[in-house]
């Protein structure tokens, strides 16, 4: 099973990441982005601001439609979901 962690999965490591790292889980999207950047900077990352970061978007895959056909049996909601967080997140 080769399939991508769900978004549900994705915010339970997050949150216990956060319990394990003494970190309040965010409440909204601007603490959470002040998280991410603070968190960032802790560590030494390259882009520590989410605007540092240059987002860019999938293409369309040949022969195959977006919804419905994703990779592995994934319908692309995950990914869909991802993508709009990031977009949230600006």
């Amino acid at each position: 099973m080769d399939d991508k962690p769900t978004v549900r999965q994705i915010y339970a490591l997050a949150a216990a990441l956060c319990e394990r790292a003494g970190e309040q889980f965010p409440e909204t999207r601007e603490t959470a982005s002040e998280l991410i950047e603070r968190l960032r900077i802790e560590t030494g990352h390259p882009a520590p601001r989410l605007q540092d970061v240059v987002f860019r978007p999938r293409g369309r895959r040949r022969g195959r439609q977006w919804r419905g056909q994703g990779r592995r049996g994934s319908d692309g909601r995950a990914s869909t979901a991802a993508a709009e967080l990031v977009r949230e997140m600006r």
